[in-house]
């Protein structure tokens, strides 16, 4: 934590190598999330209609991506710039990348490989939490810290897996 005085002002924290893995996988992420809006740009939205997994994949996408701008209060709170400016461009990526979904950018390939990524770098972010790593959000305990990573984990998953998951249950 910052000595008194000190937390008001800007400054960029120490970054362990977890965390620069973790921001380079997800630079990768957004980069697409951007490719894929700007392949869109200028058409209008695709309607979904009777695609019940898509409009679940997007549902819970649309959450994930509430989640990234949620967590642009931290760094701004902690005044911490570099991670300001990461979280800005997550939820930017994020929220790209869902209206290029609603554009008719392909699912499948589009938002597996963005959530792929960004399931590894919440792994990523995870370890940073076990006793081996440091974190730079000094505020987050262990436990907040690996839950919120967690809940974003699962979420990245499920957009993932859910149309093998309804393919098995159909049979």
């Amino acid at each position: 934590m910052h000595a008194e005085g000190e937390a008001s002002r800007w400054h960029v924290d120490h970054w362990p190598p977890l965390s620069k893995l973790e921001a380079l996988i997800k630079l990768v992420a957004f980069g697409l999330a951007y490719a894929a809006f700007a392949i869109r740009i200028g058409r209008a939205p695709v309607p979904i209609g009777d695609q019940p997994i898509t409009l679940a994949r997007l549902g819970i996408f649309a959450l994930l991506a509430l989640g990234s701008v949620a967590a642009i209060w931290h760094p701004w709170r902690r005044r911490e710039s570099v991670s300001l400016v990461f979280a800005v461009l997550n939820a930017t990526a994020h929220w790209l990348l869902f209206v290029s979904l609603l554009r008719g950018a392909e699912a499948d390939f589009w938002l597996t490989l963005f959530a792929s990524l960004m399931l590894l770098s919440e792994l990523v972010t995870a370890s940073r939490f076990l006793p081996i790593g440091s974190a730079p959000t000094r505020s987050l305990t262990p436990t907040v810290g690996t839950v919120w990573s967690g809940i974003h984990a699962v979420g990245y998953l499920v957009v993932i897996s859910l149309p093998q998951m309804i393919a098995s249950i159909r049979g």
